[in-house]
């Protein structure tokens, strides 16, 4: 039988052991597994869709650390002067939509944020730039996308706008403009940030798809050298 004094350090070396247990599994519990992935397009690690070849629409390519998408759009000079010369209005080239995409690494049931920094070649009326999301194919999407005047939610549903919500933007410059976006999922809400300015916030907009990427409409250059996806809702 153990004296009264040896039993009392037993006891103590118990309770401190099951301490230690509860503690650990409480830890343990309360661990957040925040997740980030970053593309810096060093290499495509993402398997993003490139076009290098000159497409009926535009182009989409990863070079040097970056990604360019290029779309096209009407030559209105050229069109000016052929319908001086012959006297009937004429209309050279169309402004084309373009997009690339990826299927990112997330649960977009779960909240997340996905940052990216852009270098937009020029905002006009007729050149429109935006962010791509909840891609299941090229007719079905969800998409945040901007002018020189205004900044739009799309809905596209078997390659219809079925769902639009806008609001009027003032931008400080529309040349070559630099600009970091961010689109943040919380599970209820979308919001589309420029600069640190909240600029658009949409609610009740289930997301289902993972995939994610870029457009331009008009005659349009985006070029893109960082995306990060972080993933703030642990995974047990």
């Amino acid at each position: 039988a153990l004296s009264s004094a040896a039993s009392d350090v037993y006891k103590r070396q118990k309770m401190k052991k099951t301490i230690g247990i509860m503690t650990l599994a409480l830890a343990t519990t309360m661990v957040t597994y925040a997740q980030s992935f970053k593309e810096t397009f060093d290499a495509n690690s993402l398997e993003w869709t490139e076009c290098a070849y000159e497409s009926n629409s535009g182009t989409a390519i990863i070079d040097g650390g970056k990604m360019t998408i290029i779309s096209k759009g009407e030559n209105k000079g050229l069109g000016i002067a052929l319908t001086a010369l012959s006297g009937v209005a004429t209309k050279v080239g169309a402004n084309t939509f373009f997009e690339t995409h990826c299927y990112a690494p997330l649960d977009v049931q779960k909240p997340f944020k996905i940052r990216t920094h852009v270098n937009i070649q020029k905002l006009a009326s007729d050149r429109t730039t935006g962010l791509v999301f909840n891609y299941k194919d090229g007719g079905n999407f969800y998409c945040f996308n901007f002018n020189n005047e205004m900044v739009r939610f799309e809905r596209h549903v078997d390659g219809a706008v079925v769902g639009v919500i806008q609001q009027g933007v003032i931008w400080k410059d529309k040349k070559k403009v630099d600009q970091e976006w961010e689109l943040i999922s919380d599970g209820q809400v979308l919001t589309f940030i420029v600069d640190g300015i909240q600029i658009l916030k949409v609610r009740y907009m289930p997301l289902e798809y993972t995939g994610f990427g870029y457009y331009t409409f008009g005659k349009q250059e985006l070029a893109v050298d960082l995306s990060l996806i972080h993933i703030s809702e642990p995974t047990r």
